[in-house]
């Protein structure tokens, strides 16, 4: 029975570690544990606090994020490197980030709405955050249906490439939010309303940064699930906390410190009109 027993867990060994390159590591897993579940905790303070209840995906976003590397921390064990904990640790830690790109895309609307005016967004804020909500969504499902397909040898390949499929799709949806972020930015600035001491601008640049840090984020998965089995992108666990892990806690960090609720409703030129427009009207 011992070496049955030694035989299932070295299969199971193998089956994770053949798809992953490396054990994970334990301190480097609790490290992110207490991290994101901190943040999450603080995030639904925020919301509690303010019932802020359209702000939701982030602290559930956060605290999944940190119940996926408890499972993480698990991994390490050889006993626990199984299917079912591997599957989840994988879909709550590479899917889990969508909730804090819907949650900027949800930010970025309302501060076009309710701060600077829908006369500086190319599409209707609320087409534009529920648009780029629908794409997490969908993409969300290609990689965790992709992230299912890991553990068995047979649809092995083919996992790969849902999820890497899943991966390019989110990203390049985050890349076309961006550049939407940008144009809002360069049109408030030229029309001359706006002074740049509206209390609303301290989170559109701090929506700013936590774009960079996505996007640096979803270059890196973009990499990872391009390169070949043996590279050191695969095979290197430090690669996965400074592009992946530290990037996603660095984009969603601030908010702690610079709620985005309650700067919606001040100093807003949404209703303001342009002064080609006034003079248009006088003339």
């Amino acid at each position: 029975m011992a070496h049955v027993h030694k035989l299932i867990i070295g299969r199971a060994v193998s089956n994770v570690v053949r798809v992953l390159g490396y054990t994970p590591s334990k301190p480097a897993a609790i490290v992110a544990v207490v991290v994101y579940l901190t943040c999450g905790v603080c995030f639904f303070w925020h919301v509690f606090r303010r019932r802020d209840w359209w702000a939701l995906c982030l602290p559930i976003g956060s605290t999944a994020m940190g119940l996926g590397f408890i499972l993480r921390v698990m991994l390490n064990n050889p006993a626990h490197q199984k299917r079912g904990p591997f599957v989840s640790e994988e879909i709550l830690t590479a899917c889990s980030p969508a909730t804090f790109l819907a949650f900027n895309y949800i930010v970025h609307g309302r501060l076009l709405g309710r701060c600077m005016g829908k006369r500086h967004s190319y599409i209707p804020p609320n087409y534009v955050s529920w648009f780029f909500i629908f794409s997490d969504i969908f993409t969300f499902i290609v990689q965790a249906i992709g992230t299912a397909m890991f553990t068995k040898t047979s649809t092995l390949n083919t996992g790969k490439t849902v999820f890497q499929v899943g991966v390019i799709l989110q990203s390049a949806s985050y890349y076309i939010f961006f550049i939407l972020y940008f144009l809002s930015w360069r049109s408030c600035r030229k029309e001359g309303i706006a002074t740049g001491h509206e209390a609303w601008w301290k989170i559109y640049k701090l929506l700013g940064v936590s774009s960079f840090f996505i996007t640096v984020r979803t270059i890196f998965r973009i990499a990872e699930s391009c390169s070949d089995p043996g590279t050191a992108i695969r095979t290197r666990e430090v690669y996965l906390y400074v592009f992946d892990t530290l990037p996603l806690f660095l984009a969603i960090v601030g908010y702690i410190f610079y709620w985005p609720g309650p700067y919606f409703d001040r100093d807003s030129i949404a209703e303001a009109v342009p002064m080609e427009k006034v003079s248009t009207s006088s003339a």
